[in-house]
């Protein structure tokens, strides 16, 4: 939402400052705040996640990926309605404990009417399963050059709470 002094292109000059200076562009968000600081080197590291999160996601995302696999494989991919077979694959994954009904409805709520639209969203349901695993785990074995502790495999019974827990862990640092 925009305020007052947005819609004029930021503050007035300061009443000692001199005419011929510039005045820095107002900062999105924040017209009256001052310009942060640019940054004084890399940017900070990704956050690591901890080995049980880290076990829990790469389950997760090995439980997907087989599931996309094997909708990816279908001879009618593109070319019938897989919605059925998506809905049936989505339900097994809420059977196994890999995802919330409610996690399974929002996300086959978004699954196009068309076979091709279909294909398409399932290839990037896929490179977005591929990357996100990678992502997780480049961040774990950043924090745990030599090895992660030994801590053994989550319970499944601790999943969504783990999961829960990694998405936390990664919107926190997204707000940072």
């Amino acid at each position: 939402m925009s305020n007052a002094l947005s819609a004029i292109g930021g503050p007035p000059p300061a009443p000692n400052a001199d005419p011929g200076q510039q005045m820095p562009p107002p900062v999105a968000g924040n017209a009256l705040g001052p310009a942060p600081a640019a940054p004084s080197g890399p940017p900070a590291p990704p956050p690591a996640p901890s080995h049980q999160q880290t076990v829990a996601a790469l389950r997760h995302f090995a439980a997907l990926e087989r599931e996309l696999t094997t909708l990816l494989k279908d001879p009618d991919l593109g070319k019938s309605d897989l919605k059925s077979k998506i809905i049936d694959g989505t339900t097994g994954l809420v059977a196994q404990g890999y995802l919330t009904p409610a996690a399974a409805v929002t996300e086959l709520g978004t699954v196009p009417e068309r076979p091709f639209d279909q294909k398409k969203w399932l290839e990037q349901h896929f490179v977005q399963t591929i990357a996100a695993a990678n992502q997780v785990l480049g961040h774990h074995q950043a924090a745990f050059p030599g090895g992660a502790p030994n801590e053994g495999a989550p319970d499944m019974g601790d999943h969504h709470d783990l999961m829960q827990g990694l998405a936390s862990h990664y919107q926190g640092r997204k707000n940072a």
